[in-house]
């Protein structure tokens, strides 16, 4: 008798290590020309990256946060911006894990399974918050309609379904899951910007676009698994801070190794210059530091499951908020850093450095990053829970969310 190996992280990411210095060796050509990742992304999809999380019974890979952790680091080393496009379709899919169930959470999970991959449509102008969408659902069952325009709709323009956030028929907060080419749907290629040039983002338009009935995901009430939600999402956007700074160390180093020694220091070879060696050294200890906090918040997040308690889930999504403040501050560090140890010949643009630098900022202001000590500080101090989404105001007390109504997920 035969029998088929199981998935396993360690074989998943070793053929993922192949992948990325595929997606290496093009990401300073892409960035340069603006363009796709299209056969990466395809690349990706032949592995199973896409379906990480999935459970093997849909077809998925059956491995855990941890994993796509991991995965979106290594992405993120080799390219900012790529590693950028699955941060919100990992969310997505844990959304369908935890707040799904019955034909619902059984049909996406056996499309993303297959291999589907789901873009964003979250964001509108004026930064309104959730449940203040002006994108809306209409209708009822078997009769769903969206209308709704979004900007930052990352990966949408390569995507096969975009998760849309809208705002439902009595104000609730939904997501509708819709073919990137549904009739009504149109995503503009008109995303602009210093760094993470190549996010495959846009505005996109939704003019009275049907919505199947499965397609309709409201959001779960349950705290503990809102709370969880937020924290893979907030933990992938910490990897990928964490991923550019690693991917800017490793060029640095090689830039340390070949360079000349500063003007000032009597050193003729960068390696004799003692300050620029400490330099180094320190470039290395905010790298590492950012990368260990990623991975522990990591394997906490993986710990969690449908019995953990609501302050052990706030725990862990505090230790989520200090490594995504952490690799923030390794993110803009070490890419700085990188054209101090190269000198002024590394700024050609020919050479391609100045994308980790474009890319760590871009990404870095996807919140402010300045809240995340307060909000810490207050979890300590005070008991008190951030918002989920935007990880500040509007706070609220543990002992609020404990005593919330039962638990419902539809």
């Amino acid at each position: 008798m035969t029998t088929t190996a199981l998935p396993t992280a360690t074989a998943f990411l070793d053929d993922l290590t192949q992948v990325v210095e595929e997606v290496r060796a093009g990401a300073t050509g892409r960035d340069r020309d603006r363009g796709y990742a299209r056969d990466e992304i395809e690349r990706l999809r032949e592995i199973g990256f896409w379906k990480i999380t999935v459970p093997l019974e849909h077809g998925g890979l059956g491995l855990d946060q941890e994993t796509v952790v991991q995965a979106i680091l290594l992405l993120a080393s080799a390219d900012g911006s790529l590693g950028q496009v699955p941060q919100n379709h990992f969310m997505s899919v844990e959304r369908i894990r935890l707040g799904t169930s019955g034909a619902q959470r059984e049909h996406w999970l056996r499309r993303i399974g297959e291999g589907a991959f789901l873009g964003n449509a979250s964001a509108e102008p004026g930064e309104r918050p959730p449940g203040e969408s002006e994108s809306s659902l209409s209708g009822g069952p078997g009769a769903w309609r969206l209308t709704g325009r979004k900007v930052y709709s990352t990966g949408a323009l390569l995507a096969d379904h975009v998760a849309v956030q809208v705002r439902g028929p009595r104000g609730e907060q939904r997501t509708a899951v819709v073919a990137a080419d549904a009739p009504g749907v149109t995503i503009h290629d008109d995303w602009q910007s210093l760094g993470q040039r190549t996010t495959a983002s846009g505005v996109s338009e939704y003019d009275d676009v049907r919505v199947d009935d499965l397609a309709v995901i409201e959001h779960t009430d349950d705290p503990v698994a809102t709370y969880r939600i937020s924290a893979l999402g907030q933990l992938v956007h910490a990897a990928i801070d964490a991923g550019i700074a690693e991917g800017a160390l490793a060029e640095t180093v090689g830039l340390a190794r070949r360079v000349h020694g500063g003007r000032g220091s009597g050193a003729r070879e960068f390696a004799d210059d003692v300050l620029g060696v400490a330099l180094v050294g320190e470039l290395r200890l905010a790298t590492l530091g950012s990368r260990r906090l990623v991975e522990s918040a990591a394997r906490r997040l993986a710990a969690l499951d449908e019995t953990s308690a609501l302050d052990e889930v706030a725990d862990v999504f505090y230790e989520v908020a200090a490594a995504k403040l952490a690799s923030t501050r390794a993110a803009l560090e070490v890419t700085s850093a990188l054209f101090e140890v190269g000198g002024s010949s590394s700024t050609r643009p020919e050479l391609g450095y100045d994308r980790y630098w474009r890319d760590a900022r871009t990404h870095t202001l996807h919140d402010a990053a300045r809240w995340k000590p307060f909000s810490l500080g207050r979890w300590l101090v005070h008991g008190d829970l951030a918002d989920p989404w935007s990880i500040a105001h509007p706070f609220r007390s543990l002992d609020e969310l404990t005593t919330l109504p039962e638990r419902h997920v539809s």
